[in-house]
């Protein structure tokens, strides 16, 4: 990796770890306040005070505030740390899928600090996880897979490889074209493939990947069995 994109990661890490302590003091400043402004006949005593509702509000601000550049400087630095192995144009839905999971973290997590009610969101959200991931599983699957291949890279573009395993029908020997967040690229002796990452992610990878043949063990005549004449017994003169 570049050293310099390398460097603009780690400030973008750097950087994402500090919001985050900024934003877990919001919500524990959150955690002293309440915004029960209406109280109710059998608890008087729930009414919030003015510095209650003054922390509460503060508390969710800092800690959406801290939960926001923490999210953005984390998919930033995804996507500066993926741009040298699969380009900007693949690294680039690594970064989304890290804003959108962080920014539903956020929004929970605010939400839960100024004492709003979960428990529809959370099933609501249950549900729809539930249908988006059985809708999507092989696409999902193959772009977990494609993030692991690249961050343990057992072989790279221009690599000449064999891989063998039954998701992938068989076994498949070429050199390595391009991988992407979703499908390895080869070039075979037949022509290009794509193989999907799922597959190639359960495949065994190397030299020794390949199919063991049988050799054809040639037999030998048995030397034991010798042919003999005819002999004739007889008693010496």
């Amino acid at each position: 990796m570049d050293p310099v994109p390398k460097r603009a990661a780690r400030a973008r890490l750097v950087r994402a770890a500090i919001a985050a302590v900024v934003a877990v003091w919001g919500l524990v400043m959150a955690s002293f306040g309440q915004l029960k402004t209406i109280a109710r006949p059998a608890a008087p005593d729930d009414l919030a005070t003015g510095t209650e509702i003054l922390l509460a509000l503060g508390g969710a601000g800092i800690a959406l505030i801290g939960g926001v550049v923490a999210v953005r400087s984390t998919a930033r630095a995804v996507r500066l740390a993926m741009r040298d192995q699969v380009g900007d144009a693949r690294s680039a839905p690594a970064g989304l899928i890290v804003s959108a999971v962080g920014y539903i973290i956020v929004t929970f997590a605010v939400l839960s600090a100024i004492d709003v009610d979960m428990g529809g969101l959370l099933l609501g959200g249950a549900l729809t996880g539930v249908v988006i991931g059985i809708a999507a599983q092989q696409t999902l699957g193959n772009f977990l897979a494609g993030l692991v291949l690249l961050m343990v890279r057992p072989f790279g573009v221009g690599d000449h490889v064999v891989l063998r395993s039954g998701p992938l029908g068989g076994e498949y020997e070429g050199t390595v074209t391009e991988l992407s967040l979703y499908y390895v690229h080869l070039i075979t002796e037949t022509g290009p493939v794509a193989l999907p990452n799922s597959g190639v992610l359960a495949s065994a990878v190397g030299p020794g990947a390949r199919a063991p043949q049988d050799d054809e063990e040639e037999e030998a005549p048995d030397e034991t069995q010798q042919d003999h004449g005819p002999t004739h017994g007889g008693p010496a003169i």
